[in-house]
C-alpha cells in the first residue's frame, strides 16, 4: 500500500513537467505558456498550490527559498499577471488525473459495493471588490446591509476514502441541486466504475432532482424536511414503505417553470416510486428518510448511514479554517477560482499520504490495547505537508522522493489523537472568539 501514493505523487510530478499541460492551462483562444520565461507554468502551478495565505510578496519569495534558489526575483505585478492568464481548470483537470489513478485501482473502500459520497453546499467568503460581487453575490445578515460577499460552493466528497472528487463554485444564489448535478456529471471526467451511492442533506430532495438521479443511475439517501411530500406521508402505515410520489398539476408546474426540458418526461411517467421511512430522534425531532434502495438494507443500516454525511462538513471546516481555502491571492474572480481549485488537489494529496499515518497509527494503538481508535492529528499533518510540499514535488530523483515521502508520513504519525464517539447533541451558535487558544494554525 505505501507505494502507491508514492506512485501517484511521482505521476503528478511529471504530469506538471510535461509540455503538454501547457494546452491545459491556457484558456481558449490564446498561446500563453508557449515561451520560456523567467517563471513558467510548472512554477506557477506550484506557487499556487504551496499557497499559505502570505502576502503575494512573501508566497513568492518563500516559494524561490524551497526552490533552493533564493536570489531569483519575480515581481508581484509580474507574477498576478500570469496568474490572470491561468485556466482555473487546470487543478481541476490534475485532480482528475490524481484520483483516476486511485479509482481505478483496488484500493478504494466501499459499502456495500458503493462508493459513498457526500454532496452539499456551502457559503465561502471571498475578497469584496466590484469583480467578485457582480460574479457571485452577496450574503446579506442582519448586522450589513449591503451584504458580504460570498460564493456558493458545492462539495463532492467520498466519505470512506476521504478525497474531494469535485468542488464547484458559483453565484450565491444558484440552486444547490443545479450544482450537485454538475458534481455528479463530473464522476465521467475521473471514469468511476463503481455504483454510487449519493447522500444528501435537507434542501435537496426534489421531485426532478429524484428524476434526474434516477436517469443517471444514481443511488440516493435524502434527509426531508418537515415540509416534503407531507400528503404521502401522512397516508404510510408504517415506518419504513414504498411511497408513490404523484406528479400531480402543481409539481407538474413548478417543473415546467424550472426545468420545461424534463417536463414531457416526467408528465408521462406519472409517478415516482421510492422508499420512506421514519423515526424519531433523542432530541424529540422526527428523522425522516428517502432512498431507492432495496429492503434488503434495513432501516437502522441508512439511519446510520445518513450520519457519515457530517463528514463533508467536518471537511469544509478543515478547507477553511486549516487550508486557508478563503485566503484568495487577490480581488480578482479568477483568483477565486483557481485557489479554491488548487487547495482541493493539495487537500486530497494530503489525505493520500495521511490515510497511510492513520493506518499505521491505529494497528500501533490497537497492539499496545489503547481504550479507543488512534488517528494522526489533521492540522499538524496540514503544516508538515505545507512546509514540504514544494521539495516533494520538485525532487527529480524518484528513490529520493520516495524516502521524503515516508519520512513525511513518519513524522506525521509522531502526532495523535484518539477517536471518541461522542453522544450527538443538539447543534448549538457557537459564539466563542474567532481566535481560539486551542486552535491555533499549523502554518
Amino acid at each position: 500500500m505505501r507505494s502507491t501514493y508514492i506512485e501517484r505523487i511521482q505521476k503528478l510530478s511529471e504530469k506538471l513537467s510535461d509540455p503538454a499541460l501547457a494546452e491545459r492551462a491556457r484558456k481558449i483562444n490564446s498561446n500563453t505558456f508557449s515561451r520560456n520565461r523567467k517563471m513558467p507554468l510548472k512554477d506557477i502551478l506550484l506557487c499556487c498550490l504551496s499557497k499559505k495565505g502570505l502576502t503575494t510578496t512573501l508566497e513568492l519569495r518563500n516559494y524561490f527559498i524551497q526552490k533552493d534558489v533564493p536570489s531569483m526575483k519575480m515581481s508581484k505585478q509580474g507574477y498576478l499577471q500570469q496568474r490572470k492568464r491561468l485556466n482555473p481548470e487546470v487543478f481541476s483537470y490534475l485532480n482528475d488525473e490524481y484520483m483516476a489513478d486511485f479509482y481505478h485501482s483496488s484500493e478504494p473502500r466501499l459499502w456495500n459495493g458503493f462508493l459513498l459520497l457526500a454532496i452539499d453546499g456551502s457559503k465561502a467568503e471571498v475578497p469584496n471588490s466590484p469583480e467578485n460581487r457582480e460574479r457571485f453575490g452577496k450574503s446579506n445578515n442582519q448586522h450589513s446591509e449591503l451584504g458580504q460577499v460570498r460564493a456558493l460552493v458545492s462539495g463532492m466528497y467520498d466519505i470512506l476514502n476521504h478525497f474531494y472528487l469535485d468542488i464547484e463554485i458559483s453565484h450565491i444564489s444558484t440552486s444547490e441541486t443545479e450544482l450537485a448535478k454538475k458534481n455528479l456529471h463530473h464522476l465521467t471526467h475521473i471514469d468511476i466504475k463503481q455504483p454510487v451511492l449519493a447522500i444528501f442533506d435537507r434542501g435537496y430532495p426534489y421531485m426532478e432532482f429524484i428524476d434526474f438521479l434516477e436517469t443517471e443511475k444514481i443511488n440516493y439517501l435524502f434527509r426531508i424536511s418537515s415540509n416534503d411530500y407531507k400528503f404521502e406521508r401522512r397516508n404510510m402505515k408504517s415506518t419504513d414503505e414504498t411511497v408513490i410520489l404523484r406528479h400531480t398539476y402543481q409539481r407538474l408546474e413548478k417543473i415546467r417553470k424550472k426545468h420545461p426540458e424534463r417536463l414531457e418526461r416526467m408528465k408521462e411517467k406519472g409517478y415516482t416510486n421510492t422508499r420512506i421511512m421514519t423515526s424519531m430522534l433523542p432530541s424529540g425531532n422526527e428523522l425522516t428518510l428517502m432512498t431507492n434502495l432495496p429492503f434488503e438494507f434495513s432501516q437502522k443500516q441508512l439511519e446510520d448511514l445518513y450520519y457519515q454525511r457530517w463528514e463533508i462538513e467536518k471537511k469544509y471546516h478543515t478547507l477553511k479554517n486549516k487550508m486557508k481555502f478563503e485566503s484568495v491571492t487577490g480581488k480578482s474572480t479568477i483568483y477565486v477560482d483557481q485557489d479554491f481549485r488548487a487547495q482541493v488537489l493539495v487537500y486530497n494529496i494530503l489525505q493520500d499520504i495521511r490515510k497511510e499515518a492513520d493506518e499505521e497509527v491505529s494497528v500501533r494503538g490497537r497492539k499496545k490495547g489503547s481504550k479507543y481508535p488512534m488517528h494522526t492529528n489533521e492540522n499538524i499533518a496540514i503544516g508538515l505537508f505545507k512546509e514540504q510540499m514544494i521539495k516533494l514535488i520538485l525532487e527529480k530523483n524518484a528513490v529520493r522522493r520516495g524516502q521524503l515521502l515516508f519520512k513525511l508520513q513518519t513524522e506525521m504519525e509522531e502526532y495523535i489523537l484518539p477517536q471518541r464517539n461522542l453522544p450527538g447533541k443538539e447543534r448549538k451558535k457557537n459564539l466563542s472568539n474567532k481566535y481560539k487558544n486551542n486552535q491555533k494554525n499549523s502554518f
